[in-house]
């Protein structure tokens, strides 16, 4: 394909800038969609600090399940974080991974900690794992998103 560059027609000029601005226009709109839904990452959190307090709760063990209520609300959160944003991540990126494996065993090493609080008989201390736990994967999350975003970007 060849290219005219001597071209001095102002048409031309004004149909190259136009496109450019469209196109800026179009990755500012991209930019605006893949920003996580305020919700998600606070979401996260709160599974895995109730998760956390579970072995407070009195009664039997409802892990199971609460852990199958968990799995469920958190697809249905990632599918609607999905529609909202209009974007499917499609990889992850190596800082991505590492941070959810942080978010798994930082909530089990807090669910350790919240046994071991039950069964000394202070089950109300509890609650500082759990906010722990909400903490950490609340930052975690918005690691991860930030990191796919990334990938997103290094992609185009």
């Amino acid at each position: 394909m060849e290219n005219d560059i001597a071209s001095g027609d102002p048409n031309e000029s004004r149909a190259a800038a136009e496109i450019l601005g469209k196109l800026q226009s179009d990755r500012e709109q991209l930019a605006q969609r893949t920003r996580a839904p305020g919700w998600l990452a606070p979401g996260f959190g709160v599974l895995a600090g109730l998760y956390v307090l579970i072995p407070a709760l009195p009664g039997n063990r409802p892990e199971t399940g609460f852990v199958t209520t968990a799995l469920v609300v958190g697809i249905i959160m990632v599918y609607a974080s999905r529609r909202i944003t209009g974007i499917k991540f499609a990889r992850f990126g190596a800082q991505a991974w590492f941070a959810l494996a942080g978010a798994v065993i930082g909530t089990l090493i807090f669910y350790s900690v919240a046994l071991g609080l039950v069964a000394s008989g202070l089950n109300w201390w509890v609650v500082a794992p759990a906010a722990a736990t909400f903490g950490l994967v609340l930052w975690l999350t918005r690691v991860i998103f930030s990191s796919m975003r990334k990938t997103l970007d290094r992609d185009r």
